[in-house]
């Protein structure tokens, strides 16, 4: 009778945990979805802080103390922001503008094409269904005000990520500690070694997309600027910024440079095409490789499909920031369960027992 009241009382203990476990991962979920704004905000903090944190670190190299090298990381942010509105202003946002409705017109003109050509049958069914297949401009590209209240609303939002990314910098330690306190002590240590590498890998890997940012501009500006492409300037702009977002960011960037070719003539699409292959040459074969070398990349259909995924729940937000955000979930699940709880990769030998952390 007793051993069958023990029995009871450790199914029924076993039983809450795992209610517990299950209610507290539901709650997670449900806020994540409520205030996915703001973790997302959360996020482009920690990656602007990592990108602060990258930019101290290499002037450290040169003997320049970390506080300093922080202000001047602080100081060149603003600086560019500055710049910006110095330079472009609303002008800048205007000649977006302007390209965006040429790349639109060359949708419709393309879907008129199709239409009148002899692909549709010659019916009217088969005319909407062939102009279904298209992209519609008017979901593509917006216009240019309801860009520049985006842009606008958004300017309250960048303040938050640059002030988020300035605190976490500055004063790290005091956020990793307040993480670490909430385990116990015994995996203090491998938490804040996993914390560590974590923000090791973020940084290395925007100093990759970095790199690759910067090869992609001046190498589209170059070409572009050399067959005589109109609005070279803001194509290869556009083709810089959109290398951020691997996979579907310079697939979007070639389009937009040939749709924009299209506007001037067909000749010049066809350049704007080769030079956006000779680009993704550079960079596949050049960037690639060399940011590769100091982070880990991630396999492509993890990349494509965590893109997709938080493209359609969170929009282009989570399209733009979903590989940073499976990069740092990648290297804590790789740390914490396949290294300590499974001991180790496929193919490797376990380790001995008296190697393993302590269990908790």
């Amino acid at each position: 009778m007793a051993e069958q009241t023990a029995s009871e009382t450790v199914f029924v203990r076993r039983t809450l945990i795992a209610t517990a476990i299950v209610t507290a991962v539901g709650m997670a979920v449900f806020v994540f979805w409520t205030a996915s704004l703001a973790f997302f905000l959360i996020l482009a903090g920690l990656l602007l802080a990592a990108t602060f944190t990258g930019l101290a670190s290499g002037l450290g190299y040169a003997g320049v103390p970390r506080t300093v090298g922080l202000l001047v990381a602080y100081l060149l942010l603003f600086l560019l922001i500055a710049a910006g509105f110095v330079w472009g202003g609303v002008v800048i946002f205007q000649q977006f503008n302007d390209l965006a409705q040429t790349v639109a017109g060359q949708i419709d003109r393309l879907a008129e094409m199709v239409q009148e050509s002899g692909l549709s049958g010659g019916t009217e069914t088969d005319d909407q269904t062939i102009g279904g297949l298209l992209p519609s401009a008017s979901g593509l590209f917006s216009s240019a005000s309801r860009a520049a209240y985006a842009i606008l609303g958004g300017i309250g939002n960048a303040f938050v990520v640059a002030f988020i990314a300035i605190f976490v910098s500055w004063q790290p330690d005091l956020y990793r500690r307040g993480i670490v306190n909430l385990f116990p002590i015994s995996r203090r240590a491998r938490i804040t070694a996993t914390l560590r590498n974590s923000a090791h890998q973020l940084t290395m890997w925007l100093a990759g997309q970095a790199i690759s940012m910067a090869t992609v501009f001046v190498v589209s500006l170059l070409g572009l600027w050399a067959i005589g492409m109109p609005n070279a300037f803001l194509l290869a702009l556009q083709a810089g910024l959109l290398a951020f977002v691997p996979t579907l960011g310079p697939f979007v960037a070639g389009v937009v440079i040939v749709l924009a070719g299209f506007a001037d003539s067909p000749q010049m699409a066809l350049y704007g095409l080769a030079v956006y292959v000779v680009i993704q040459g550079v960079e596949s074969n050049v960037t690639q490789p060399m940011a590769q070398r100091w982070a880990t990349a991630l396999p492509p259909a993890l990349t494509l499909g965590s893109q997709l995924v938080f493209g359609l729940l969170f929009g282009l937000v989570g399209v733009a920031l979903a590989v940073p955000f499976v990069a740092i979930v990648k290297t804590m699940v790789e740390d914490l369960y396949v290294k300590d709880t499974l001991g180790g990769y496929v193919g490797e030998t376990a380790p001995a027992e008296d190697t393993l952390p302590p269990k908790v």
